[in-house]
């Protein structure tokens, strides 16, 4: 069965037979994994496109694979699931990462993560790898109780009666006894059925949650007479424009897709396309943005507005476009608010914030002649409460606020609402 580890963002893979050597105990950022899947790694972090997402080195003589900062599943070519999840903090449970995790992938867009429902995210305990193999099922058991499409396909055939059209040119003349024919034929064995029936082969090989493995057991009964697909990247370009009829298929085509191909943001190169991985500020970003949309609804919420440059050239031409984070709008009130996934020391000079993200933020408050600045990063142990305020001049400040991303995307919200709220009655001095 396919081997899974686990680790967070930044954390360092090792080889086991250096972990035996030296008797070195696994912490939860760095992993020791056989010598086979640490060389499988290895191979892939010299391709030229997985410099952002993993790196190779040594140090004191012992080699190790470095992640950078993407989430979500690397499936290497034996099958070995190397999950990575969010850092929150040093302290935070795998289930926490995990959970944080299912949360920001419900806001990527044109994926069917946005289905994960309660129930799969109270199963945090399990690798992601799992509760997407559940989220498909989900999607197939509901598609089996509506009733398996079928469709008329044309079928060819040795007959020894006349049915549908006789095919001279293919006739064997060796065999006159047998007729070439080609008639339709209402059948269940069509393109999209073929793909999920290759998906639930493919899963029940896969899977080692035993709930998972009965149900798709079951599936495979069910779904027994319809042959899987050989040609899968063609065959799911060919569903990309099914029929009305069959839009009850499309989150389970979906499913299907990310699940054998495993589709993502990153486009990891040849033979890595089985990487399911995703830019964690990204996925930080768009969930903030996301929040803010449905919980903020008496303000106007535009999410990297691109309404105003930086500066004008000599001949009058815009330069230099500005595309903050999140702008809010509520009569003459403007909050802009920039979203970082970095890592806030309170006891670190400068508490680690980049100056380049301060000096990009002024230039963000007078352009749109801001009312409020805000910069907003993951909250951890040591930061859950908003940074003193700082100032760019008499009138604006700008306010370092928490995220909290272990709670409920309403809950984060609502605290970081009442911050904003509260600063907005406040006068300045």
């Amino acid at each position: 069965m396919p081997q899974h580890f686990t680790l967070p963002e930044y954390g360092h893979i090792r080889k086991a037979s250096i972990a035996v050597r030296n008797e070195q105990r696994e912490t939860q950022s760095v992993v020791f994994v056989p010598d086979r899947v640490f060389e499988l790694m290895k191979q892939l972090s010299f391709r030229g496109n997985a410099e952002p997402i993993l790196s190779y080195g040594v140090q004191k003589g012992q080699e190790f694979i470095r992640l950078k900062n993407y989430v979500g599943l690397l499936q290497l070519p034996d099958g070995t699931h190397i999950e990575i999840l969010p850092k929150i903090s040093d302290f935070a449970k795998v289930s926490e990462m995990r959970l944080a995790l299912l949360r920001m992938l419900r806001t990527v867009p044109d994926l069917p993560f946005h289905r994960l429902s309660q129930a799969q995210l109270q199963h945090a305990h399990l690798p992601v790898w799992e509760i997407f193999i559940s989220a498909f099922i989900t999607e197939i058991e509901q598609l089996t109780r509506q009733g398996i499409q079928k469709a008329y396909e044309t079928v060819e055939a040795q007959s020894r009666f006349l049915k549908g059209k006789w095919q001279y040119h293919r006739q064997n003349h060796a065999h006159p006894e047998l007729l070439a024919v080609e008639h339709d034929q209402f059948i269940a064995d069509i393109l999209p059925n073929r793909l999920l029936k290759t998906c639930i082969d493919f899963l029940a090989k896969r899977s080692q949650y035993f709930p998972n493995q009965a149900k798709l057991r079951k599936l495979r009964f069910i779904w027994d007479e319809i042959q899987p697909s050989s040609t899968l990247a063609e065959d799911f370009q060919k569903v990309s424009h099914l029929p009305r009829s069959f839009d009850r298929y499309s989150q389970a085509l979906k499913w299907a897709k990310i699940l054998l191909l495993n589709q993502s943001w990153s486009t990891f190169g040849k033979n890595t396309n089985e990487s399911l991985l995703f830019p964690t500020e990204q996925l930080f970003e768009r969930y903030v943005a996301q929040g803010f949309k449905r919980y903020c609804q008496e303000y106007e919420v535009v999410y990297q507005e691109t309404a105003h440059y930086l500066l004008q050239r000599h001949d009058g031409k815009p330069q230099f476009k500005l595309r903050p984070d999140l702008v809010l709008r509520l009569h003459k009130q403007v909050i802009v608010i920039d979203i970082k996934w970095k890592h806030i020391a309170p006891d670190a000079p400068n508490y680690g914030i980049d100056q380049a993200d301060l000096y990009q933020l002024y230039a963000y408050g007078q352009k749109y002649r801001a009312t409020e600045l805000h910069l907003l990063y993951p909250a951890h142990e040591s930061f859950t409460t908003p940074l003193p305020a700082f100032r760019f001049d008499d009138t604006l400040q700008l306010i370092i606020l928490p995220f909290d991303i272990t709670q409920p995307l309403s809950t984060a919200i609502g605290t970081v609402r009442a911050i904003i709220d509260h600063q907005k009655n406040t006068p300045t001095s």
